[in-house]
């Protein structure tokens, strides 16, 4: 049978190994002990940490709940799965989960408490996606039934019968369909391929563009297969809006697609004449469309996106990494 004394130790190695941060504290918030893991994650070593106050990891603005959680120890109650936020040695932030537990005295008094955090950064990132990938698709869905009505519209306007409305719409419809796949990573599918510039531009304004007057002049390089996704995302959210409210809709005046490079940039402006404020009556600024194009642009294609009425009409503009873009250098 174990000893008391290997038994301790067994369990005092258990603690030092674990990849949570495994604290104790008296009743006075003072720091007894500090395993590694809350070295890892909080950046403070034993040495600094042991005699200090367990708020020199609490943010100006938790301060309080350390109150709390001492006047709840002090009835003896254990607090599990708290999540809050901490403050690492460099002043950063750290989202945790608590669970903080009484620790008693032989005569079972409540002396201090025992205190396991759990970094939960990882969790917060995955829920954030899960939300941008809701509102993303929520805004898809909306745009798929406008553009879908518009697309009706300008078709029923050319179709001589209903035979050839059915036979276009298919068409225009199973295009959309291809372009929405190729936003679409397959995580068990091979990489995609790249694509000339001209190529993909032009399939993705097919659908959109029957009967308009569109007018490109764009150099010859090869996107690259990382590019393609964020591109299409962007030059479809623009495509969209075009055909609803813009220069590809009913009353509108054409688009033109310009785009060239310099000093290991790629620069593509996006015009739209005679539309000189929103369609949507909401400002571009605060638009889902606007932040995703934003969002999609900064963190994919290392560059900027922007989007402004003139008196001329609507300019979009794309200032890219050339490197993102294209492997030509």
């Amino acid at each position: 049978m174990d000893s008391p004394e290997s038994i301790q130790q067994h369990l005092a190695a258990i603690v030092e190994s674990s990849e949570d941060a495994i604290v104790t504290k008296d009743l006075n918030s003072i720091i007894l002990s500090w395993n590694r893991g809350a070295e890892n994650l909080f950046g403070y070593t034993a040495e600094e940490a042991i005699g200090r106050p367990i708020t020199i990891i609490f943010p100006d603005d938790r301060m309080d709940e350390e109150v709390d959680f001492i006047a709840r120890l002090r009835r003896g109650e254990r607090i599990a799965n708290y999540e809050t936020v901490r403050q690492r040695k460099d002043g950063s932030s750290v989202p945790v989960s608590l669970t903080v537990s009484p620790v008693r005295d032989a005569e079972g008094h409540v002396v201090g408490a025992s205190k396991i955090a759990r970094d939960i950064t990882l969790q917060h990132q995955l829920a954030e996606q899960q939300r941008l990938l809701l509102s993303e698709m929520r805004h898809r869905v909306g745009n798929a039934f406008a553009v879908a009505a518009s697309l009706i519209a300008v078709a029923a306007r050319q179709a001589e019968s209903v035979e050839q409305l059915s036979s276009e719409m298919r068409c225009r419809l199973h295009a959309i369909a291809s372009l929405n796949s190729m936003t679409v990573n397959d995580p068990s599918g091979d990489e995609a391929e790249g694509m000339p510039l001209s190529y993909l531009v032009s399939t993705i304004l097919k659908p959109f563009s029957e009967g308009a007057t569109v007018q490109t002049s764009l150099p010859d390089i090869q996107v690259r297969p990382a590019a393609i996704t964020p591109l299409t995302l962007v030059l479809f959210e623009l495509a969209t809006n075009s055909v609803k409210y813009g220069g590809l809709s009913r009353d509108g005046h054409g688009l033109e697609i310009n785009a060239e490079i310099e000093d290991g940039r790629f620069g593509l402006t996006w015009k739209e004449p005679g539309i000189t404020e929103a369609g949507s009556g909401q400002a571009e600024s605060k638009g889902f469309g606007t932040s995703l194009c934003r969002l999609t642009v900064s963190t994919s294609l290392g560059g900027s996106f922007s989007r402004e009425f003139t008196p001329e009409g609507l300019v979009a503009t794309l200032d890219l990494d050339l490197a993102a873009v294209s492997e030509m250098s």
